[in-house]
């Protein structure tokens, strides 16, 4: 029993939206920058104690 063929299609695809109204359907925002590099966690902190980022700023995040 782990097939469900009973359930009814909903025709939902999310890639394909026909929806031309942006009070509801806000048009696709442009994907975010970043100003600085990213941090990774084994990178020295960025305040420059010398401490690793994931044992100083980066413990709390």
């Amino acid at each position: 029993m782990s097939e469900n063929n009973n359930l009814p299609e909903t025709g939902f695809e999310p890639e394909e939206s026909i929806c031309t109204n942006t009070s509801c359907c806000p048009p696709p925002q442009a994907p975010l920058t970043r100003a600085a590099p990213k941090v990774g966690r084994n990178d020295p902190c960025i305040c420059g104690n010398g401490r690793k980022y994931k044992k100083c700023c980066g413990k709390n995040a």
